[in-house]
C-alpha cells in the first residue's frame, strides 16, 4: 500500500520550511510540495523522494485540482503550510478533506490585523489603539483618532515588511500612502491595499509560543533601530520574573481564545511596559525567526515535530526546562558587497556556537530592505547563564560583520 501523503502548500523559504518536510519523512509519510515557483526554495533539491507539484497556488480551483489528483494515488494524512500567506488556503483544504487543522475562520480573523485588534479589544484584552486606512481620504482621520507616535503597517503583512514608526504627521501621511500603493504581497499575489495605523507601545517585546492552547515557551525579542522593526535576535527562555511570565502567558492564552484559535500553533507578540501587557498581534502559526531551532538547542524540544504530531492526532509533550539560548541575526552594516572574513572558518569554535547558518551564498551584494530580508544568516549560542549566551552570540555577529 502506498505511503500516506503529507501535503505542504508553499512554505517558509528558510528554516522551518524544509524542517517540516523532513520531519514528515521521518514520521513515515510521503511529502508532497505544492508551489507556484519551485525556484523560490533553495532547499527543494536537497530533499530526497519529494513529490513536487506545480500549480497557481493563489487559485483555490488550481490547488483543489492538484490535491484531488494526489488523493487518487495515495491517502492524505495531513495538509498544511508554514507560510503566513497560505495559512487560510491550507486551512480550507484541510477542512475540505476532513483533516485536522486550524479553523479557517480563526485564521482569516487573525490574518486581518484590523479585525483581529477589534476582536481582542471587544474581549477586554489590551491592544494598541488603531484605525484602518483604505484610501487617501482616511489618513488624516486615522492620525487624529490614533495620535502620534504611531506604527504604520499593512493589514495582512508579515516579516515586518512595510512596518514603520511614524512620529510626525508628514511621516505618517507618507508611510500610509506608500502602503496604499502596494497591490501585491511578498509572494507577488494581488491584495487589497489597506493599511493600519496603531498607537506606538513602548516597552520590552516578547513572544509567547503556543500549541493547542498549551504554552511551549516565552521568548525575549530584540529589534533593530527605529523607525523600522527588524528582529535582530531572540533569547529563550526569556529572562523575566515568574510574576511577569505568568501575566504574559495568561494574556496570550486569553488572546487566542478570544480569536477562536485554540487548536494548532500560535505566535503571540506583545509588549510589557510598567507591568502592563499589550498584545501587538497574534500569528496563527509556529514562530519564525529560527525560534524552533533555538528551542531544540536549549531544551531538546522540537516545535516542528510537535506541530506535525498534533495534526496527526499523536501525543506530544511541552518542553522541560533546559539551558538558555540566544540567537542573533547577521545583518550587514552597510549596503554593497558582503563576504565572510578570511578567518571565519573557526568562528563556531571561537565563540562556542551551537549553530551558524547562512541564508545566502557569499559573497553577495547586500541591499537593505528594512524587514526580515535584511537578515542574511544567524548564530545561536547556548549556556547555563543567559547573559553569557547573549554575549557570545552578539560577539560572533560582531566579528562576522565587522572583521
Amino acid at each position: 500500500m502506498a505511503k500516506s501523503a503529507a501535503i505542504f502548500i508553499e512554505s517558509n523559504t528558510t528554516g522551518s520550511g524544509a524542517e517540516f518536510i523532513l520531519r514528515a519523512q521521518e514520521l513515515g509519510f510521503a511529502p508532497v510540495f505544492v508551489t507556484a515557483c519551485p525556484e523560490r526554495y533553495g532547499f527543494l533539491p536537497d530533499i530526497p523522494d519529494l513529490d513536487l507539484r506545480t500549480c497557481e497556488t493563489s487559485s483555490e480551483t488550481a490547488v483543489t485540482a492538484v490535491i484531488d489528483s494526489i488523493a487518487t494515488a495515495r491517502p492524505i494524512a495531513l495538509l498544511m503550510t508554514s507560510s503566513d500567506v497560505y495559512l487560510y488556503t491550507a486551512a480550507l483544504q484541510a477542512r475540505r478533506l476532513g483533516l485536522a487543522g486550524s479553523d479557517p475562520d480563526a485564521i482569516s480573523l487573525c490574518r486581518d490585523k484590523a479585525r483581529q485588534a477589534a476582536a481582542l479589544r471587544a474581549a477586554g484584552i489590551g491592544v494598541p489603539d488603531s484605525a484602518t486606512v483604505g484610501a487617501d481620504c482616511d489618513i488624516r482621520n486615522a492620525i487624529t483618532q490614533v495620535g502620534l507616535p504611531a506604527v504604520a503597517k499593512p493589514i495582512s503583512g508579515t516579516g515586518s515588511i512595510g512596518v514603520s514608526l511614524v512620529e510626525t504627521e508628514t511621516d505618517a501621511i507618507a508611510a500610509l500612502r506608500e502602503l496604499l500603493q502596494c497591490t501585491n504581497d511578498v509572494r507577488g499575489r494581488s491584495m487589497q491595499p489597506d493599511a493600519l495605523l496603531m498607537s506606538y507601545i513602548a516597552g520590552e517585546e516578547y513572544s509567547v509560543e503556543i500549541l493547542d492552547s498549551q504554552i511551549i515557551g516565552v521568548t525575549r525579542k530584540h529589534l533593530g533601530a527605529l523607525p523600522h522593526f527588524v528582529e535582530i535576535g531572540h533569547d529563550s527562555p526569556a529572562p523575566i520574573s515568574s510574576q511577569f511570565r505568568t501575566r504574559i502567558e495568561r494574556e496570550a492564552l486569553r488572546a487566542i481564545k478570544a480569536l477562536g484559535h485554540v487548536h494548532g500553533p500560535a505566535h503571540v507578540e506583545l509588549r510589557l511596559h510598567h507591568g502592563c501587557v499589550t498584545i501587538i498581534e497574534v500569528n496563527p502559526r509556529l514562530a519564525g525567526g529560527s525560534i524552533p531551532s533555538l528551542f531544540r538547542h536549549t531544551t531538546g524540544f522540537d516545535p516542528v515535530l510537535a506541530v506535525l504530531r498534533s495534526l496527526l492526532g499523536m501525543p506530544w509533550r511541552p518542553p522541560a526546562e533546559g539551558n538558555h539560548g540566544s540567537i542573533r541575526f547577521i545583518v550587514p552594516g552597510r549596503e554593497g558587497s558582503f563576504a565572510l572574513p578570511q578567518n571565519c572558518e573557526r568562528v563556531v569554535d571561537r565563540f562556542k556556537l551551537a549553530e551558524l547558518v547562512l541564508y545566502h551564498t557569499l559573497p553577495m551584494q547586500f541591499r537593505r530592505r528594512f524587514d526580515f530580508r535584511d537578515r542574511i544568516g544567524h548564530v545561536i549560542a547556548v549556556d547555563g547563564d543567559p547573559a553569557a549566551a547573549a554575549r557570545r552570540a552578539e560577539a560572533a555577529v560582531g566579528f562576522i560583520c565587522n572583521a
